[in-house]
């Protein structure tokens, strides 16, 4: 016999309730008319693939790391990330009292769009970076 599972995603209170009914309730019906034992999970979604490429690929950070100059001197995608973590997320110490940058993985998708909409607007305000989309070149 094939395994059952049964995935929702749920945005809000009525879509929830609405999906619950139609979907939710039946499967259960369903499935208790079987032997065994089930689990049932509710959890936050983490961020997305597409928001991860948005960030990481060609997006936020590269085009920091490519337009930002502080000093005299530009920084990989990688300092800036470890920087933007501390700014917004906060730090964690280490044993030897150093601080390192919260991870951003466990983030909701919620969470890290508020993450990236504050990165943004702190590079284009204090750093001069121009955002473009992906699919386009930076204007000369």
């Amino acid at each position: 016999m094939a395994e059952q599972r049964l995935e929702l995603v749920l945005h809000n209170r009525q879509q929830a309730w609405a999906l619950i009914k139609s979907t939710l309730f039946p499967f259960l019906k369903t499935v208790f008319q079987g032997n065994g034992r089930w689990l049932l999970t509710v959890t936050r979604l983490q961020r997305t693939k597409a928001q991860n490429r948005r960030y990481w690929g060609k997006g936020v950070l590269a085009q920091v790391a490519e337009q930002a100059v502080v000093g005299g001197k530009q920084y990989s995608a990688e300092t800036w990330h470890e920087m933007f973590k501390r700014m917004f997320i906060g730090v964690e110490e280490l044993p030897d009292g150093q601080v390192v940058g919260k991870s951003s993985r466990s983030l909701t998708t919620s969470e890290f769009s508020d993450f990236c909409t504050q990165v943004e607007a702190y590079a284009a305000s204090e750093l001069g970076v121009r955002f473009y989309d992906l699919w386009e070149e930076p204007s000369q």
